[in-house]
């Protein structure tokens, strides 16, 4: 936002600079962005009135021609290209050294076709001062040769660019850059008074306003101007639109964009004869409608687009720009001043989808002040009658179906203490939000109460925003630090520094192990994972529909992840992916937050060599790098469950002491058919939180024993619907603390064992700390393994 200084000193009575550095730095001390700020005479240095005494043509140049100019302190020689120079004219000379705004080249004296420049005469748009630059600037008679230029219009102002936050829509104004500049000093903004001579007729019998869409209009008023002249603006106006960025076009036209600079609420002028019925309907468009803008562009429309509209259809697009068929232009005679409140959310999304922001977009998707609406139209009929002449018609026609509650905001004095770290007065409390005109309306319950004005509705709603206001009206830099504080070591605090060590050494072990470590969007699509059989934390205000709630778990991510390196680099490629992070579950009455650990396989395998055949990641790669990573914690005792679940994904539950700390995914290629996914995709996804309560708190080490182990191998069918896991747990139950290990090596099946049998071919290992085992002792445990394993599964020996 661009705020002229000399513009806000006549809104505050009163206000006088002393020292400009003084009033940047207070600005900046109440929060205020200052990014720019731009002495207006700074400009202009070394830029003087000079008198041309005297013309010639340039000997070597036609179109040149050599000047004698007098400025005061000397007589110059210069060289000008403009063909309207004359002898007795005042011009603005730049010496040299000076440095033309519009352009940015600093002159020098130097030699143009042989002959001496010692200066240059500028033309309008050269000076910054507007567009035109059919010759140089020729200045009234009584101008002084010498005199500062800077002085000569009066060029004594400060632009400052300050940085605007969206929930600040009241600082699109001069008026609200005024209000936070006088609470500064103690003052008051004072707007300006309204003069108005009403004719007898009323707006009301010429304009009828309809609002279909009540939820995106909240308010809409309309007034007649009759019988105006449309012309140049006087320079008053012209040099306040300049100086806050804006191109003057026509005095009805700059009228409206003044209003809207100075109060922050836009406004349109329509050409009332083309007002087609007489009426004005506000209400959303049809999906596909399309609208022709003031700059010529068609806009396709949908049916959230708010529009303006006449008789015959749309006029303009509500709060962000009218059409080009109702603009106002030298033939107008009679004007529609339409001033309203639009809401912020649908012009935010109706801009953002067109891809058309304005000066009003931008300050209605801030929310602007719906009770200062008939003031601005008062405000703009006013200067129209004054700079445009004309009838202006009594009253104004007020649409306000709903009307705004009066906002209230209560806070206490001794959380504000607390929050800002000062002690502070009730009394200063309501002083300094006064100073903002944020008003004391009485106390209760502990509470101080205060009026909030419509220009902060969207701003301030809660305690912690007044205490906000509060800090940076009693200025940050007032705030001062207390570094005094006193450490009791006489307790234990746990700072869970073995924790955080047990997921670095975890993130540590991973990438050691050939892993790329990954990060995946925490927010997710809630439809893609309600197949997780888990309630998910559902977000209100979404970046995105498929970024809608909290994501359950980190597998899907993780899937996701290994899709979109399939996509970039062929399906051929070798990934081993892992993360660290945080998962979310809505519980019902409460959010749980746990910490995940989820690694992941897919593809080739990343082992080449010349005597090692090209193979694919298995589920035995997963099983193997899990059954690492728990060895390496020391967690010996877990077991797998597996599941088939829907849709073709079958995972296992890994428990451990009768506990689930994670599970194995498979994820299988019906899951990828839109991707051309030629493998499954292996993922462990544990619970980092229910492994570390595994954890022995040390490294514990067994004695090897001294005596040799007695290996035996056996060959047993069994039905196919019997699992390893069911098999493995007869086994060790029978084999007892003698059988140190059990490991499957052989699997096999054809039509000969039958299509429901299969052969499986165990190793099991066994031995004594004690003694070397008999064969008698070691054949005993066998046969007790296979008389169990008959028993309890069906299970036989195979014959050889």
């Amino acid at each position: 936002m661009r705020i002229s200084l000399n513009w806000i000193k006549t809104l505050i009575p009163g206000f006088k600079v002393e020292s400009y550095e003084e009033l940047f730095k207070d600005m900046v001390g109440i929060g205020l962005d200052i990014e720019s700020i731009e002495n207006e005479r700074e400009k202009y240095e070394n830029f003087v009135i000079g008198e041309v005494l005297e013309t010639e043509k340039h000997p070597n140049a036609d179109k040149l021609t050599l000047c004698k100019v007098n400025i005061g302190e000397s007589v110059l020689n210069i060289v000008c290209g403009a063909q309207n120079v004359a002898a007795g004219q005042k011009v603005c000379v730049a010496k040299i050294g000076a440095r033309i705004p519009n352009g940015g080249f600093e002159i020098k004296k130097s030699k143009i076709r042989g002959e001496l420049s010692e200066g240059m005469i500028c033309a309008e748009d050269e000076l910054g001062l507007s567009e035109d630059h059919s010759g140089i600037m020729v200045l009234n008679p009584d101008a002084k040769a010498g005199q500062e230029f800077s002085n000569y219009i009066g060029a004594d102002d400060y632009f400052i660019e300050i940085g605007v936050t969206p929930n600040r829509g009241d600082l699109f104004s001069q008026t609200g850059m005024a209000r936070e500049i006088a609470g500064i000093y103690g003052l008051k903004v004072r707007q300006p008074e309204i003069n108005i001579s009403e004719s007898s007729e009323y707006s009301k019998d010429f304009i009828d306003i309809t609002i279909e869409n009540t939820n995106y209009c909240k308010r809409f008023t309309g007034r007649i101007i009759k019988d105006v002249t449309v012309k140049e603006s006087p320079e008053w106006l012209k040099k306040s639109l300049k100086a806050v960025g804006l191109r003057p076009i026509n005095n009805i036209v700059d009228i409206t964009n003044y209003v809207m600079m100075e109060t922050g609420q836009p406004l349109h002028a329509f050409d009332y004869d083309r007002v087609k019925g007489r009426k004005i309907i506000v209400r959303t468009a049809n999906e596909g409608d399309k609208f022709t803008t003031l700059d010529s562009k068609e806009r396709i429309l949908n049916a959230n687009s708010l529009m303006v509209c006449d008789g015959d259809g749309p006029s303009g697009i509500a709060g962000i720009m009218g059409g080009e068929f109702s603009e106002i232009s030298g033939k107008t005679k009679n004007v529609l001043i339409e001033v309203a409140y639009f809401d912020p959310v649908c012009v935010r999304k109706n801009s953002k989808r067109l891809g058309l922001q304005t000066d009003a977009s931008q300050r209605f998707e801030r929310g602007v002040d719906i009770a200062n609406i008939p003031y601005v139209s008062d405000r703009a009929s006013s200067l129209i009658q004054e700079l445009a002449g004309g009838k202006v018609l009594k009253g104004i026609v007020d649409v306000y179906p709903h009307k705004f509650e009066k906002l209230t905001v209560g806070m206490r004095s001794e959380w504000a203490e607390k929050v800002i770290g000062i002690r502070i007065s009730k009394e200063k409390i309501i002083s300094l939000l006064e100073s903002i005109e944020i008003n004391f309306s009485g106390e209760k319950d502990g509470y101080l109460h205060f009026d909030i004005p419509e220009y902060r509705r969207e701003d301030i709603q809660r305690e912690i925003d007044l205490i906000e206001e509060i800090a940076r009206l009693y200025g940050y830099s007032n705030i001062e630090n207390d570094y005094s504080f006193k450490l009791d070591v006489s307790g234990h605090i746990d700072y869970q520094d073995k924790y955080i060590n047990y997921i670095n050494s975890s993130r540590e072990y991973f990438i050691g192990r050939g892993f790329n470590e990954i990060i995946s969007y925490s927010q997710q699509d809630d439809k893609k994972i309600s197949q997780f059989n888990v309630k998910p934390v559902l977000i209100k205000n979404p970046n995105s529909v498929l970024m809608n709630s909290m994501r359950v778990n980190l597998m899907y991510g993780m899937v996701m992840t290994v899709l979109g390196n399939i996509n970039e680099m062929g399906k051929d490629v070798s990934l081993r992916l892992f993360e660290i992070g945080k998962v979310f579950a809505d519980t019902g009455s409460s959010f749980s937050e746990e910490s995940h650990l989820c690694f992941s396989v897919y593809g080739k395998r990343d082992t080449k060599s010349y005597d090692i055949k090209e193979s694919n990641f298995d589920f035995l790669d997963i099983k193997g790098e899990l059954g690492m990573y728990l060895a390496k914690l020391n967690i010996e005792n877990y077991e797998l469950i597996y599941y088939n679940a829907e849709g073709g994904n079958g995972y296992f539950d890994i428990k451990s002491k009768n506990s689930v700390i994670g599970n194995i995914w498979i994820v299988n290629r019906k899951v990828f058919s839109d991707f051309d996914v030629d493998y499954e995709v292996y993922v462990v996804e544990l619970i980092l939180d229910s492994v570390y309560k595994l954890l022995s708190g040390g490294s514990k080490f067994s004695e090897i024993s001294k005596f040799p182990p007695a290996k035996r191998d056996i060959a047993i069918l069994s039905d196919k619907k019997v699992t390893f896991f069911e098999l493995n747990n007869v086994i060790r139950e029978s084999g007892g603390s003698r059988l140190k290990s059990v490991n499957l090596f052989d699997i096999y099946s054809d039509e000969k064992l039958g299509n429901e049998m299969k052969s499986m071919t165990f190793s099991l290992e066994f031995g004594s700390d004690e003694k070397t085992l008999t064969d008698d002792e070691v054949n005993g445990m066998i046969q007790k393994i296979i008389k169990n394993l008959n028993k309890k599964l069906g299970v036989t020996l195979r014959a050889n």
